[in-house]
């Protein structure tokens, strides 16, 4: 029987860790076959990464984590998806300014894993996400943009509202604002005035920009 201790973060953290057990047997039984050495290699960094964001939200960790390592992981994830057979074909054109640091930094990579998934499912045949981000005006800027179809002009007005995406719950693009106006910033949907494609723009307040660059 359960305490009410059991129930708690820590209990449910505990249960998840047993889940995440189980998925690294399973890769380790798979990996034996040269067929799916791949794919279990992808569970296993999966499995990782879960593991890294359940502690993350029990330490309530908030310390501030380089741009470039939030985007790093969040791509690794969308590679990690396409060698599991899942979705188009995928590559990304990032342009990171360096010295960019977020807190919270399994919330960050939730937002952008989101707006990737989001850009593949715009792109069945595939193509590319670029991603930028850059201080400007003592805020920081970062662009998400796809080579898809683009938005339709009567939903783009609706469009983080909770099932009105087009993903498989229409639940990301609304995960992706309400953790955005957390942080105290905006995200903006647009189509792209420069090709095919959509585009998200979230706007950071400075506070949530970390420190400008050690010099090497």
């Amino acid at each position: 029987m359960k305490t009410r201790e059991d129930l708690t973060l820590s209990g449910l953290v505990h249960d998840l860790n047993n889940v995440f057990q189980t998925l690294v047997d399973a890769a380790d039984l798979i990996s034996g076959d040269p067929r799916y050495v791949k794919l279990s290699a992808a569970i296993l960094r999966s499995v990782e990464r879960g593991k890294n964001i359940a502690i993350g939200i029990q330490a309530g960790n908030s310390a501030a984590t380089p741009l470039e390592q939030i985007l790093a992981n969040a791509v690794a994830f969308v590679e990690d998806s396409m060698a599991a057979g899942r979705g188009p074909e995928i590559s990304f054109a990032c342009e990171v300014e360096p010295g960019i640091q977020l807190g919270g930094h399994w919330a960050w990579e939730r937002v952008l894993i989101n707006l990737f998934l989001n850009a593949m499912h715009a792109m069945p045949a595939g193509g590319t996400i670029q991603v930028r981000a850059r201080r400007t005006a003592g805020q920081v800027e970062i662009v998400v943009r796809d080579e898809g179809s683009g938005i339709a002009p009567e939903v783009l007005d609706h469009l983080f509202l909770p099932h009105v995406s087009t993903g498989s719950s229409g639940l990301g693009l609304h995960i992706v604002e309400t953790i955005v106006k957390q942080e105290g910033g905006c995200v903006r949907a647009a189509n792209r005035s420069d090709a095919q494609g959509a585009e998200f723009t979230i706007t950071l307040p400075s506070r949530v920009q970390a420190i400008p660059a050690r010099a090497s």
